[in-house]
């Protein structure tokens, strides 16, 4: 899904001049005007020996504009002698729905107008501490080591580091590795259709790791029509995936008041225009451990279900 929206030739030659200047550590950029603009580069704190401690000691700069409820692009440098960039695309839960739908469906945009080639990683966080958290920046560092070789160091590393952990934080940990490994998926594939999927009743259901409750496979083999939505949440008690309704004709500012802000919500959302089907998953943060845990781990089954059923997903948001 594509939203119309260009970079601006400010932004242009304000990413020209970043690559040009090695002290700069990050370029942050928004949209206006229905444009991507460039808002004021960020320089590296005073030099270090060591081009990770220098990147970690910079992440509390980004604090003004990680905000609770405003999405924005950071175009990070990782090291001032390399070129290799990082686009972070970050959209909070808390944000309203067309702004999340805006900046989702523009990220791929930033990234290819610049050039993919400058880019070594791209980054959807939904929380401010995947990207002010430097022992998140680590456990990337980590995952990315195990995909080159490094797994059975890193896994080592991880069961002493659960060691040291009470039973909550480590149950607060799963839930952050699913969700992490939930947005990789969908970093790998565009969109994050992974996972495994059965205990249902039709082909390629085998391996599903919930229940499929009354009336869910008929919403999602239904609704087509442009503005409706299907929203679904998981019985946490019987690990069941229910229907809670469907809707038709919302309009995209109407949506937000669809979606619950006391449980974990799955909601699809037949996007006007362009005409795209999106995946939208929220998760209050006052949800239980075992509620956060079990939609995160299970939102890339919801995603393959709805395709088994032929509605296709454009894009996800969460």
């Amino acid at each position: 899904m594509q939203s119309g929206i260009s970079v601006s030739p400010e932004l242009h030659n304000a990413f020209d001049a970043f690559i040009a200047t090695p002290s700069h550590f990050c370029l942050p950029v928004t949209i206006s005007s229905e444009s991507l603009v460039p808002l004021d580069p960020i320089a590296f704190p005073p030099p270090t020996t060591d081009d990770d401690i220098k990147f970690f000691n910079s992440l509390p700069l980004l604090a003004p504009h990680i905000q609770p409820k405003t999405p924005i692009f950071l175009i990070l440098r990782r090291t001032i002698v390399s070129n290799a960039l990082i686009a972070v695309t970050y959209i909070p839960s808390t944000s309203p729905v067309r702004a999340k739908t805006l900046f989702a469906s523009t990220r791929a945009t930033l990234v290819r107008e610049l050039g993919s080639e400058k880019f070594d990683s791209t980054i959807f966080a939904a929380d401010a501490e995947e990207v002010l958290d430097a022992t998140v920046w680590k456990e990337r560092d980590a995952d990315r080591n195990a995909a080159t070789g490094g797994a059975a160091e890193d896994g080592e590393a991880e069961s002493r580091r659960d060691g040291l952990m009470g039973k909550e934080e480590r149950e607060l940990n799963e839930v952050r590795r699913q969700e992490e490994q939930a947005r990789s998926m969908a970093r790998r594939r565009d969109v994050g259709i992974g996972g495994t999927i059965g205990r249902g009743n039709g082909e390629g259901e085998s391996e599903l790791h919930i229940g499929i409750g009354d009336g869910v496979k008929e919403a999602l083999q239904r609704e087509r029509a442009n503005g409706s939505v299907i929203r679904l949440t998981i019985d946490v008690a019987t690990e069941t995936l229910t229907l809670i309704s469907t809707e038709l004709d919302v309009e995209p500012g109407s949506l937000a008041s669809l979606i619950s802000d006391s449980k974990a919500q799955y909601t699809f959302y037949h996007y006007p225009d362009p005409k795209a089907v999106i995946f939208i998953y929220t998760c209050p943060s006052s949800s239980v451990i075992k509620e956060r845990l079990l939609h995160a781990s299970s939102r890339n089954d919801v995603v393959k279900l709805a395709g088994l059923q032929g509605l296709e997903v454009a894009h996800k948001v969460s």
